[in-house]
Parts: C-alpha cells; structure tokens; sequence
C-alpha cells in the first residue's frame, strides 16, 4: 500500500456526539486502513475518545468500544452515575479494556508525531481549554472531562482544575486549528448537515442552576450551549462554501441516541461511516493536495 503524504498545515477535527461516535469510528478506520494520517488531530468528547485510538493506530479498536463496550455496564450504566458519578466509567476504559479485552498499542501511541489535543470546559470560568497530548501529565483524565457529559456527572480534576464536556462551548473545535495557522481543516460531524439543536429546556436549566450554582459561567455557558452549537454550524458551513473546510457527516439522521445499547444500530451507524468515507476519500485527499510515495 502506498503511503499518503498530507500538508503539515492540514488537521482531522472531531466532533463529540455520545454514541453517535460509532459513525466517526467507521470514518477513521477507513483512513487507516488507507494509510491517511494527519498531522495534526484535534477532538471533543467521543471525538477525542475515537481520536485516541486513530493516534495509536490501532484499526477496529474504535468500533469495539463504540459498538461492544456500550452494552457491558462495568463501563456505561445507572450503578455508574451512582457510585462513580458519571455514567461512564472511564477507568475501566482507560485501564482495565487496554489490558484485558482489547489491548491498545502503548508504544506506537506514545512515539506517533501526531499533534493531539481534546477539548474540555473549565468549570469555573466556563469557556473552552484544550490539552495536548504530550504536555498533558494527566491527558488520560482530560479526555475523560472531556467526555463528562453535564447534570449526569462530576467535573473532572486535571492539573489542579476542574473540567467538564468541551462540547459545552466547543462541540466541534474547529476553531482552535486556524489558530494554530493550520490552512485546511477536515470535519467530522456526527449528525447531517442542516442539523441545529433546540434550547435547552426548562427542567434541565432548573437542574443546571441548583448543581452549577457556584459556578455561574459554566452555567451561563450551559444554558447556551444549544445556541452557541448552532452559530458554530453555521460558521463550519461558511468554512465549506470558502474552501478552508471539507466536511464528513452522515446523510440522513443517525438512529442512535447519545447513550445508545442497541447494538446491531450502532454497528449499521459504524457500516454507514465507512461507507461515506470510502465515498469522499478521493475528494478529500483532492481538497487536501496530498501526495503520495
């Protein structure tokens, strides 16, 4: 297989979605298996979790956890928010899976010369921080802030401060590339296009206001959070129509929730990811310049 060559200024970015990250599975295992990797990843939530697996280069582990792991309740379950406060329990997929269901390749993960960041939201000032891999002491817990999704779990310490879901402010940190002076962006989106959410309802913004309480930016942040989502779409569409983003997402709503268990769905949203990705390679590579060796 030859080997794909990607401008240094190019970036793969990640959009979160809970278990709607079956479909992003799909799209990076198509990449891999076509020996694409970019330079520079960034990723929120879900889309950091799959993003780790894209780093180490490890082909198919994405769909196990997206597909498998959403059924065992020692990773995702009620007893979990309980004891654990949060649903997902990300010790047990950080350290237990990687040893003893589906190993994760350490060596290649921690030697890759991808740029690797995750986003997350400070609790206390209520905007977004980004953790590099690499500079990150503790990036196994900044991806699992990253991925605690509000109302239903604890914010996370990382380096002494405390953190939740970056898709709070940054669902698809799309931003924080062109910062870096990266040229061209490659957007993967876990709902179709023309997708907005709707404003956060009243019972979770009563529920936000009692747990958020001493922390009124992340819960003015929060309440936002459906608006805030929208202007971002809106702006990524702007990015495509110019020609600085390309974007990979489904073509028709995702049958999967953002804590979904059915498994055969999550496997047809994983088919239907490799699918669109197979479809939009030779665009995507196009739109990129890549070269190949």
């Amino acid at each position: 297989m030859r080997k794909t060559r990607l401008p240094l200024d190019s970036a793969l970015v990640l959009q979160g979605g809970g278990s709607r990250g079956a479909f992003t599975a799909g799209v990076l295992d198509v990449l891999m298996e076509h020996g694409v990797f970019f330079p520079y990843v960034i990723g929120t939530s879900a889309g950091a979790l799959n993003a780790v697996n894209y780093v180490s280069g490890d082909v198919g582990r994405s769909k196990y956890v997206t597909t498998e792991l959403m059924h065992d309740p020692k990773f995702v379950s009620f007893g979990n928010v309980i004891f654990r406060g949060t649903a997902f329990n990300f010790t047990y997929l950080f350290h237990t899976v990687p040893k003893a269901k589906y190993p994760f390749n350490t060596g290649r993960y921690n030697s890759s010369s991808i740029e690797f960041l995750c986003a997350t939201t400070d609790i206390k000032e209520g905007t977004a921080t980004y953790f590099k891999k690499g500079q990150c002491k503790e990036f196994y817990k900044a991806l699992a802030a990253s991925s605690s999704l509000p109302l239903i779990s604890r914010p996370v310490d990382v380096e002494g401060r405390k953190y939740l879901d970056g898709g709070v402010v940054d669902a698809t940190p799309f931003r924080k590339p062109l910062e870096d002076g990266i040229s061209k962006i490659v957007i993967v989106q876990t709902r179709p296009k023309g997708y907005r959410k709707k404003t956060v309802g009243k019972g979770k913004r009563i529920l936000a206001r009692m747990l958020y309480h001493r922390c009124p930016k992340f819960h003015a942040a929060y309440r936002v959070s459906a608006e805030t989502y929208n202007k971002d779409m809106d702006e990524m569409e702007k990015l495509f129509e110019e020609g600085t983003a390309f974007i990979i997402r489904p073509d028709e709503p995702p049958a999967v929730g953002i804590i979904e268990k059915d498994k055969d769905r999550l496997l047809a949203l994983y088919d239907k990811g490799r699918e669109i990705m197979e479809r939009e390679l030779s665009a995507m590579l196009s739109f990129l310049g890549a070269t190949y060796e």
